[in-house]
């Protein structure tokens, strides 16, 4: 089963799980258990076009995207933790953080903000904190496609982001503030459109198509529960 056909809140427990186990259990045993774990699920299909950036791409050209984001985005950390400590501390922290990132990396491809703003008012959540929660969650491809829009749009008016320091540093300015003012321009027409929608809190919402929730997606996430509880338990005493 692909990760955008789970629920939400099974997702949402397996990206929470992984980091708690990588911090409890021993390292590095644990952490390379849950990093290996971690990455391996960035690999499923079904990982959303924001983030991957290959639309309808088929097979595991997708989960490779996510893959290649998550190594990109956790190498950075090791590179610190490598220059700050000895070997054994780096690989041990190091594998804790790499479970951290390629679990958000994959909750941010395989979770669909629709789904989970319906799961939630389905599960009796405000409204309000369904989709402050979604909106976090897509934030990162929405401004990522919007940069991308942007840059076009100044290549066309003749700016050339690349060359030295001084001339990347010219253009970025150029790119940067039309990306900020846009986005502050769509937090204010959110905020309007959901005023008028009658999105405020004390009110109870109905979800339009709620995602099914199988028992058995209802017990793993109490065993994921059960396991960080457990490990935690043993960690301790």
């Amino acid at each position: 089963m692909t990760g955008g056909r789970l629920h939400p809140f099974t997702l949402l427990a397996i990206a929470g799980a992984l980091p708690a186990l990588a911090w409890i259990l021993p390292a590095p045993a644990g952490g390379a258990w849950t990093a290996t774990v971690a990455l391996v699920l960035t690999l499923t299909p079904g990982a959303s076009p924001g983030l991957t950036s290959t639309g309808s791409s088929p097979g595991w050209r997708p989960g490779l995207v996510v893959l290649r984001t998550a190594v990109l985005t956790a190498a950075p950390f090791w590179l610190f933790l490598l220059l700050l400590h000895d070997v054994p501390t780096t690989i041990a922290i190091g594998l804790r953080i790499t479970t951290m990132v390629a679990s958000f990396v994959w909750l941010v491809a395989a979770l669909q903000p629709a789904r989970l703003v319906e799961a939630m008012v389905a599960a009796g959540w405000s409204a309000s904190v369904a989709y402050l929660l979604a909106a976090t969650l897509s934030a990162v491809p929405v401004l990522k496609a919007r940069a991308r829009r942007i840059v076009e749009a100044q290549r066309c008016r003749g700016l050339s982001p690349g060359g030295g320091i001084a001339a990347r540093l010219r253009a970025l300015r150029a790119l940067a503030l039309p990306l900020v003012l846009s986005a502050l321009h769509e937090v204010d027409e959110r905020a309007l459109a959901l005023e008028t929608r009658g999105l405020v809190p004390g009110i109870r919402r109905t979800p339009l198509a709620p995602p099914p929730d199988p028992a058995v997606e209802q017990a793993a996430r109490w065993a994921l529960l059960l396991a960080c509880l457990f490990a935690l338990f043993r960690r301790f005493v």
